[in-house]
């Protein structure tokens, strides 16, 4: 059995510049954050974003790290650790639930081995990443499901990247799933979707495929990239 702790939570932070005057929202939580943003972009010339995701600490036989987040999380990560009782080395390896910037970058500091599914290597944002996960620190992982380590297990939930993977640990509440940017940045689509909708014209059925797979294991918790820890409602 595993716990599960959100090491860093989501945030997310708009801002619009007007010569040399920047304007942050105040509004900073994630998905409202989101919604502000798309108001702030229909209105302003020159708007932009910034976005952390979910950081999660998995204890348990191993000492797991996932979605460390963007580079500028890497010193908060390694305090929040230590916040904790650990230390980088205490930790047996990093998880991706895929290789986007905001979700990698923080690997910088923490030297573990880095596990990610092979196909986030030909994903555009690879390049981006590249440069702070050298091949000697990465564990590929292949096929569509898998075990991570034992009370561990990963499946392949593409949609958001080719690669992208779901997390399911067993915890004693039961089973916890992290699903990174396959549900997001609302939920209101893959709640719609679970509940037995049809996903709509225009959506994309590989990711209506992959909301129905992750519906139907019944998690107690849901902990998506970009939005706060969830019960499913389905």
């Amino acid at each position: 059995m595993y716990s599960v702790d959100v090491l860093l939570p989501t945030a997310r932070f708009a801002f619009a510049v007007d010569g040399a005057r920047v304007e942050v929202v105040p509004e900073h939580r994630s998905p409202e954050g989101y919604t502000v943003y798309e108001k702030l972009a229909a209105e302003r010339a020159v708007v932009g974003m910034t976005t952390f995701p979910n950081t999660v600490l998995l204890r348990g036989p191993k000492t797991i790290l996932v979605d460390p987040g963007m580079h500028l999380q890497n010193q908060p990560v390694v305090k929040a650790l230590a916040a904790r009782g650990l230390g980088v080395d205490d930790l047996d390896f990093i998880a991706l639930t895929h290789a986007h910037f905001d979700h990698a970058g923080a690997c910088a500091d923490v030297p573990g081995p880095v596990v990610v599914h092979e196909l986030e290597l030909d994903d555009p944002d690879w390049p981006m990443v590249t440069g702070l996960l050298p091949t000697a620190r990465l564990r590929l992982l292949s096929g569509d499901a898998g075990e991570l380590t034992p009370g561990i297990t990963w499946v392949r939930t593409p949609g958001h990247t080719e690669g992208g993977v779901c997390f399911r640990v067993d915890t004693a509440e039961g089973l916890v799933v992290l699903a990174g940017d396959t549900i997001g940045p609302l939920r209101d689509d893959y709640e719609r979707v679970a509940a037995g909708a049809h996903a709509g014209e225009g959506s994309d059925p590989v990711l209506a495929a992959s909301w129905r797979a992750i519906a139907s294991w019944r998690a107690v918790l849901l902990i998506a990239g970009h939005v706060p820890p969830f019960a499913p409602t389905a």
